[in-house]
């Protein structure tokens, strides 16, 4: 086929698209930390502050107010940085950051001006003695400020040159016992405190490896010094901890890129004080091109939406940054609403000034549906028909999606996703198990088990792993810990496993709540059965045959210990609360009654988020196995709907997907427009997304009417029906990303494109052999049909499941050299290596 030389530009602007898309999306932006020039202020007609009044409760107390400038229009723009501050009073004292303090108790009056506006902020003192420096509230932020107990510091699992401290501050006795103990004490001069090691290390007065740390003479230094000179005073963590965070303002709205918002973060204490804390609170941005953090102040560099993370000393906050830019000319369309999820994807587009795509074409709709719901690509049979179809388009569509889930192809394709989340493979299943775990995921799918019963079935199982096939979903995973971080992972979207150590440093999660959600499955066990034959290497390496048969049973006795205390902990779930587990019995009983309860905030919720993110290439929540406070939800309204349709319906996953696939939203078009071309998380638009491998064969099948021949699998079933997750012989499978089922992780399974992928739709076996093979779909066309467009048009179907343009049939000449065949192979060679076919649009 030397013809096919004369479609390599094709694929040479197919691999760069790819290619690029993919760096694109990866790589960091050259200047993403170069914020734009400030845009001037509008015209200001009043300011307005917020607290509207402040209260200082002793002499270390400071506060600081927000001023917002408001505009005749009725926008607020943040001036506090442009406002300037004046008190005659001397009960308070203001600094040059606007920071107030208290002087002596009583009242006073803060004058707050923008040129010749003014607002007046009250302020009362009601104590201004000067307490000791308290180790918890005082010493131990600055430690997390300055990044002393930081993972790659002291924090570190295993310290830094011989001295560690907890993880972020989690356990302040541990790291109050390691600055007192450490060196026998010799942190400490308390005769000549400037001398002390705490001091001199970390600003740099004697060698140190992380630097300078902290300024002498900054307030860090001064609080450090004075509590040395106090006598390194201990403070009850319960008393000195913050128990929450708020912080203003509630939402961080930036009209334009270069404009900034100051951000005031306020701690409560268990005694009911509140006090600022924004000088050592730490902000982040999940999102650095869009929104810029300096220590407490947020700069927009570009028009999009961005989640800046606010900690604490363990309390952690989120706040969402929207950065508008010029919209001038915008004007929303009103499209048609086809279902509730349209409603709330709307509500969020009107309010970024975003217009959605238009419907995506017909050819383009039976593609996408098919493979999102099947996983494979139409027959050209059932294009014509479709195509050829003179039904109102919503009401043919519809018929199509519920003819796709009622079909033999959706059970197995769907059997498929769960056996990878499940872990089902054979190097911890065995031959048999695989088989046996496999089957019983199709038929629960084909049965339309509700997702919760199809759940508390897994989770409940015990028995032989032949019996009761569910029970190898804990010979995959085997024990405690395991268990704990992939049912998290996978049932609650939650990735528990960073507490396992030592508490989340960013959530909310302990390592108490870790060892707590272990004890419920200390007692799952397994033992060897007597069925069943498998192979396995003994400790010398040689092959040994022993029972393949493995039973899951509940031990008597069995708990878990905390690695710190070494005490056992008894189950406990980590959010709401849960019925007391079975002191004898089987305790993961109160556990997956309270998983699959209508009341967990994560189960539907993190199920919706899943299955939302199949259809539309990203989650609400994304990843969609790591939902945490930094990580919010992009439309948290449209999130909360699909949830609560998806418990009204009984937790029926075709319900929800078919929801899914009706709305307008996933029937768009890739297609950009002007209001919508930088919007990638809001579903505007469809996004291409590469075929999977086993979408891959499929297509390759359809558009053949070959099918690839895989090693150990009878003829004619399709790679997704397989049941392990690495298949001998086929390298084709595991380019393309298909799992080997190690992780609970959606991460585990690939969807890249390189240099590889490429080389192997050029020349590689699968597609050579499935073009050339002798009694193909394209044999066949060729030897029955004598008309060169129809052959054309039978070949886009099959590849593209659409028809051929009147430029493209121009394009097509079967009669200029070689054999008819020939010419129809290269034809589709082409268009198999084109982004159209290895993509769904």
């Amino acid at each position: 086929m030397s013809r096919r030389i004369a479609f390599l530009p094709i694929l040479t602007v197919a691999l760069a698209w790819s290619v690029l898309r993919g760096w694109a999306a990866e790589s960091p932006a050259g200047n993403k930390n170069a914020a734009p020039p400030k845009p001037p202020l509008p015209t200001i007609r009043a300011l307005k502050l917020e607290p509207a009044a402040l209260i200082l409760e002793d002499g270390r107390d400071e506060r600081r107010a927000l001023v917002w400038g408001e505009t005749a229009s009725g926008q607020r723009v943040d001036v506090t940085g442009e406002a300037v501050w004046k008190s005659d009073s001397a009960n308070i004292e203001i600094d040059r950051t606007g920071c107030i303090h208290a002087k002596n108790k009583g009242t006073a009056e803060v004058t707050v001006s923008l040129g010749s506006v003014k607002a007046k902020l009250p302020v009362t003192v009601n104590d201004a003695a000067i307490p000791e420096i308290r180790f918890v509230r005082d010493v131990e932020p600055i430690l997390s400020k300055v990044g002393c107990n930081a993972g790659t510091c002291h924090g570190a699992a295993k310290g830094k040159n011989g001295f560690k401290l907890s993880l972020r501050g989690y356990d302040p006795e541990y790291d109050y016992q390691a600055l007192i103990n450490d060196l026998s004490g010799r942190r400490f001069n308390r005769v000549k405190v400037e001398e002390s090691l705490m001091l001199l290390k970390p600003t740099a007065e004697v060698p140190h490896e992380g630097r300078q740390a902290v300024k002498p003479g900054s307030r860090e230094y001064h609080l450090l010094r004075q509590w040395i000179a106090e006598g390194t005073k201990f403070e009850e963590p319960a008393k000195g901890r913050a128990v929450s965070i708020e912080v203003l303002p509630a939402q961080i709205d930036l009209d334009l890129p270069g404009r900034s918002q100051q951000v005031l973060v306020l701690a409560q204490y268990s005694d009911g004080t509140v006090r600022e804390v924004s000088r050592d609170a730490i902000l982040s941005s999940n999102n650095g091109d869009v929104a810029l953090v300096k220590d407490d102040l947020v700069t927009g560099i570009r028009r999009g939406e961005a989640a800046i993370l606010v900690r604490y000393e363990g309390c952690y906050a989120t706040k969402l940054v929207t950065v508008m830019g010029d919209r001038t000319g915008y004007k929303w369309s009103d499209p048609a609403e086809h279902n509730y999820i349209d409603k709330h994807v709307y509500a969020k587009l009107k309010k970024l000034k975003i217009l959605p795509s238009e419907l995506c074409a017909e050819a383009e709709f039976i593609r996408r549906v098919s493979l999102d719901l099947t996983g494979m690509p139409p027959t050209p049979e059932r294009t014509r028909a479709f195509l050829a179809d003179t039904a109102p388009s919503k009401e043919k569509r519809e018929k199509l999606i519920d003819e796709l889930l009622a079909s033999k192809d959706y059970v197995e394709y769907w059997a498929n996703k769960w056996a990878d989340l499940l872990q089902c493979n054979s190097e911890s299943l065995g031959q048999k198990g695989v088989w046996v775990f496999r089957d019983w995921i199709r038929d629960s799918i084909a049965a339309k088990k509700p997702y919760d019963q199809f759940v508390r079935e897994l989770l409940l199982a015990e028995g032989s792993a032949y019996r009761n096939p569910e029970v190898n979903y804990y010979r995959a995973l085997r024990e405690p810990g395991k268990i704990t971080e992939d049912v998290s992972q996978t049932f609650l979207g939650v990735r528990f496993n960073c507490n396992k150590c030592h508490d989340h440093p960013f959530e909310k999660w302990t390592q108490g709540q870790y060892y707590q959600f272990a004890a419920y499955f200390s007692r799952v066990a397994i033992k060897r059965g007597s069925l069943g034959k498998e192979s396995v290497r003994s400790f010398t390496g040689d092959l040994m045959q022993v029972p393949g048969e493995e039973i899951v049973y509940l031990k008597e006795s069995g708990e878990i210990k905390h690695p710190k205390t070494d005490m056992e902990v008894q189950p406990k779930v980590p959010v709401g609360e849960a019925k007391q587990a079975a002191q004898e019995g089987d305790r993961r009983e109160a556990f997956v009654e309270w998983l699959t309860s209508k009341d967990n905030p994560y189960f539907a919720m993190a199920m919706a988020n899943r299955v939302w993110s199949y259809f539309f290439g990203r989650g609400i929540i994304e990843p969609v196995d790591d939902i945490r406070g930094s990580n919010p939800a992009s439309n948290p309204e449209l999130l909360e709907a699909l949830k609560e349709d998806f418990v009204r319906s009984g937790l029926d996953v075709r319900h929800l997907m078919r929801e899914i696939c009706r709305s307008r939203t996933y029937q768009l078009s890739i297609k950009k427009n002007r209001w919508n071309e930088d919007d990638t998380i809001n579903f505007s638009h469809a996004t291409p997304r590469r075929l999977s491998a086993e979408q891959m064969l499929d297509a390759v099948t359809v558009a053949t009417g070959s099918r690839p021949k895989l090693a150990g699998a009878p003829p004619g079933m399709r790679s997704v029906e397989l049941p392990d997750g690495m298949v001998v012989g086929n390298d084709f499978l595991s380019l393309f990303g298909r799992p080997k089922r190690q992780s609970a992780c959606e991460c585990e399974r690939t969807s890249n494109v390189t240099l590889s992928h490429a080389l192997s739709l050029i020349n590689g076996a699968t597609i050579s052999e499935s073009l050339n093979a002798p009694a193909n779909r394209i044999a066949k066309v060729v030897a029955a049909e004598k008309d060169d467009q129809k052959v054309a048009e039978e070949i886009y179907l099959s590849v593209l499941n659409r028809m051929p343009s009147e430029q493209e049939l121009g394009a097509v000449d079967f009669s200029a050299g070689g054999s008819r065949l020939e010419a129809a192979q290269d034809l589709a060679w082409a268009l198999m290596n084109s982004p159209a076919f290895l993509f769904n649009r």
